[in-house]
């Protein structure tokens, strides 16, 4: 479900100029995670409510249900919509903010796992590590192939021999 928006061929990482590669997640990717935590939520209010001797309203009910069903389907639409750019010097990471990462400045890319979602992490030359937010393989059967794109830019254009 991530999209990208690729006018220069998808596995194209010498690129033929043009628009930037864009990945974002999709809108099942983050709809998902969020109406999960809110039907957790409610479970959790329900038994909250129930071991305190009470017993939840209908009405009750109906607005605990009717936020959650509210907050997955505004959050998804709220900006900041995290994405990461692929440009010919660097990689642009926007959300919250904007960062740009010079090609030469990566010292290495990785695929991690966290809690059995996979993402890409990117080691800079100063000792940061910074975790992409897409791509991200939570419903995206593409993952690996976008996460071999993004490692595919920065090896044709890092500046010098293997750095890790």
């Amino acid at each position: 479900m991530i999209q990208m928006n690729d006018p220069v061929g998808f596995h194209s990482p010498a690129g033929a100029g043009g628009a930037p590669h864009v990945f974002r997640l999709g809108v099942v990717q983050i709809a998902a995670p969020v109406l999960g935590g809110g039907l957790a939520s409610i479970v959790l209010a329900y038994v909250l409510v129930g071991a305190s001797g009470g017993r939840p309203t209908s009405g009750e009910l109906w607005t605990w249900v009717s936020a959650t069903l509210l907050a997955t389907v505004v959050v998804p639409v709220l900006p900041p919509h995290h994405r990461v750019e692929l440009r010919d010097d660097c990689l642009v990471i926007r959300g919250g903010g904007r960062r740009e990462i010079a090609w030469r400045d990566v010292i290495g890319m990785e695929v991690r796992r966290t809690a059995g979602v996979r993402t890409v992490a990117v080691h800079v030359s100063d000792g940061r590590l910074i975790t992409l937010r897409a791509p991200m393989s939570l419903l995206d059967r593409g993952f690996d192939d976008k996460a071999q794109v993004l490692m595919g830019w920065w090896t044709a254009r890092r500046s010098g021999a293997d750095r890790m």
